[in-house]
């Protein structure tokens, strides 16, 4: 028993090893980029150690997109429908932003898009139940589409940005623009005076 318990603990370590050296690889450059031999080195193992965990670097990044995508579908497991929409939002922003940088490198950096793409896919799917709108399942594919996607390309425009626009005030712009649409957001009417200066210009 008490060596099944210290091999438990070396496969922990092991795979945490992995984890950890994977990340910092996946922060500092694209996933594509990355090899086994330069992850092992990092994580201070040998390739065959690798192998003994993971079948390829794809196995390690399904695990991670995988936990990555069922952590935050149990964080919005309590909302439902349209009315938790602002909730939702908020959850996904806060999400995104966690950790070590990890989820956020995911969502935004180019070379991840298609690690983020079935991240979003796999969210999408689980989450339908909370975001049921209409009974015809087609339409409301195309809403669980729109409103996945949407708040994914907000949230990488605003890092692209610098987060220029405080947390919570795009979270409230991302709402708006979900549940009214471009022509109905509200913002900040001009003056009188600064339309006669546009006038003059």
């Amino acid at each position: 028993m008490k060596e099944t318990t210290h091999e438990d603990l070396r496969i922990i370590r092991t795979r945490g090893a992995i984890r950890k050296a994977f990340t910092k690889m996946m922060l500092k450059k694209g996933y594509n980029e990355i090899t086994i031999k330069d992850l092992a080195k990092t994580a201070n193992i040998n390739r065959k150690t690798f192998y003994l965990h993971y079948n390829s670097l794809d196995d390690l990044l399904e695990e991670i997109q995988q936990e990555i995508a069922d952590e935050f579908v149990s964080r919005i497991a309590a909302f439902k429908g349209q009315a938790d929409l602002a909730k939702l939002t908020r959850e996904f922003f806060l999400y995104s932003l966690e950790g070590d940088g990890l989820n956020q490198h995911i969502n935004c950096d180019e070379s991840c898009r298609f690690v983020s793409n079935k991240i979003m896919k796999k969210i999408m799917d689980k989450s339908t139940q909370y975001t049921n709108i209409e009974e015809d399942k087609y339409r409301q594919n195309i809403i669980n589409a729109f409103l996945t996607t949407a708040s994914m390309e907000i949230f990488r425009q605003w890092v692209a940005d610098g987060k220029k626009i405080p947390l919570e005030e795009i979270i409230a712009f991302t709402v708006q623009l979900l549940t009214k649409g471009v022509s109905r957001v509200e913002r900040p009417l001009r003056s009188s005076t600064s339309r006669k200066d546009s006038i003059k210009i």
